[in-house]
């Protein structure tokens, strides 16, 4: 598997903080990243070392298979915190403007602003866009050069719900045309609509990396059933309902398959000849998942 973002022990120091602490992480082609954490974890300071805007006390930062950082950010765009625009100008004129740096024919130009949904905006000056119009123009000239990757700092903070809705619909949309996404967010529960890999960051550590099928195994519920013999129980229940998945323990049972009808569970394992004492459900929300890892 390719990683188009690879660190080892990245460690960054404000003094005696460690902004950074020890990171090593992993972010593959075609993923979206997820960096998911606090305000003041240290995901705008990571953010900032991949993109060569600060350079850690310690560590390694390899991109796209290559030891040589600076070479390699070509291949990336960025939007870290608010989108630096020209606000008496229009949204052509802003991508006119930044594609002095990388050269691009105006017919390219205009389909940026067509694919992030900006084609219609005329005349109108870019200090005159919603909040959420000024990121997507944002992004559109992170989008200058052709990027394979795309690190975005909190796109969504402070966005009214449309606004959030718009940014999603254009990185899913993105994504499927191959870009590879870092995304940080405070914000759990819009994260969790689009990502595909999540990094979970406390006090400048990388907590822990998790895929969202994993994630969804672990919040997955599931039904606890005590009985006096789980051995029996747990036979019967294979017997009875083969599809379903059963775990075995001392006196207990756990089904993590979801069921349509839970009855169906004491009704079997009591004409088995098992005795039941107890049945509850069980299961953690994604909430609680992050906001356990992230202290």
């Amino acid at each position: 598997m390719e990683y188009l973002i690879e660190t080892k022990n990245l460690t960054k120091r404000f003094g005696a903080q460690k902004a950074v602490d020890d990171v090593s992480m992993h972010v593959r082609r075609g993923e979206i990243y997820g960096l998911i954490g606090k305000n003041g974890a240290g995901k705008t300071t990571l953010m900032r070392m991949l993109l060569g805007m600060s350079a850690p006390n310690s560590g390694e930062i390899r991109l796209f298979d290559s030891d040589k950082p600076n070479e390699a950010r070509r291949g990336i765009g960025s939007l870290i915190e608010e989108p630096a625009l020209y606000k008496n100008h229009t949204a052509f004129e802003n991508l006119k403007r930044f594609a002095i740096l990388v050269p691009t024919p105006d017919d390219e130009l205009h389909e940026l602003l067509k694919l992030v949904g900006l084609e219609n905006t005329g005349r109108k000056k870019a200090g005159q866009f919603s909040l959420g119009m000024k990121q997507r123009l944002g992004i559109a000239i992170a989008m200058l050069g052709k990027p394979e990757l795309l690190i975005l700092d909190e796109p969504i903070n402070g966005l009214d719900p449309a606004g959030i809705k718009e940014i999603r619909d254009l990185i899913l949309r993105l994504n499927a045309r191959g870009i590879t996404f870092m995304i940080s967010s405070h914000l759990l529960d819009e994260l969790g609509k689009i990502a595909t890999q999540f990094g979970i960051m406390a006090n400048g550590s990388l907590v822990e990396e998790i895929s969202s099928e994993k994630l969804a195994e672990k919040s997955r519920a599931s039904l606890r059933v005590s009985v006096d013999d789980s051995e029996k129980a747990a036979a019967a229940l294979r017997t009875k309902m083969p599809d379903i998945a059963v775990e075995c323990f001392e006196k207990e049972v756990r089904i993590t398959s979801e069921l349509q009808d839970t009855s169906e569970v004491p009704l079997t394992l009591v004409n088995a000849g098992v005795r039941v004492y107890e049945m509850r459900s069980e299961g953690v929300s994604l909430e609680d998942f992050f906001l356990e890892r992230m202290g």
